[in-house]
């Protein structure tokens, strides 16, 4: 009788199918069908008995695929917050060299009249940031997409500094 990864092993192109079927790429597929493999040694190693009428237990299998994935995926958000926070980080360094504060002193009757005329939303945003809270805070208390309020505030700012 053929081992637990051996039966598996034969259905490797489905289990490559379920990845896809999640949304990854072709490299990203094999991978977690090699740690499914991974997976599915330890816990024959633990004693569980992992078989279905002889055969691999494909529900098992689809769980521990799907666990990996979100796994994987999470791992792949938590790197992107972290790249948006570096991306805050440049937004800041940038602002401080746009308008110095001399600068903003002598215009703020006319950025106050330009905030005015902006949206409610847009002005909100703007003057959010521009006090110095992140844009991801904000995102994250608010709810709303972190892109849309750094493009929001991008272009208040853009709007600002043509109209100055």
């Amino acid at each position: 009788m053929k081992s637990l990864v051996e039966l598996a092993y034969l259905r490797h192109q489905d289990w490559l199918r379920v990845v896809y079927s999640f949304g990854c790429n072709k490299s990203t597929a094999e991978d977690i069908v090699m740690s499914m493999y991974e997976q599915l040694i330890k816990d024959v190693d633990k004693g569980l008995d992992l078989y279905h009428n002889d055969n691999v237990n494909i529900y098992y299998c689809w769980k521990v695929l799907r666990g990996i994935y979100l796994n994987t995926h999470k791992k792949e958000a938590r790197q992107m917050k972290e790249y948006l926070e570096d991306i805050d980080r440049e937004i800041k360094q940038i602002d401080d060299l746009g308008i110095d504060e001399v600068q903003y002193a002598k215009d703020k009757t006319k950025i106050d009249n330009l905030l005015a005329e902006m949206r409610w939303y847009d002005s909100k945003v703007f003057t959010l940031v521009a006090s110095g809270q992140s844009v991801a805070s904000l995102s994250r208390e608010t709810k709303i997409s972190y892109y849309s309020l750094y493009n929001t505030y991008r272009n208040a700012l853009k709007h600002i500094k043509d109209n100055i």
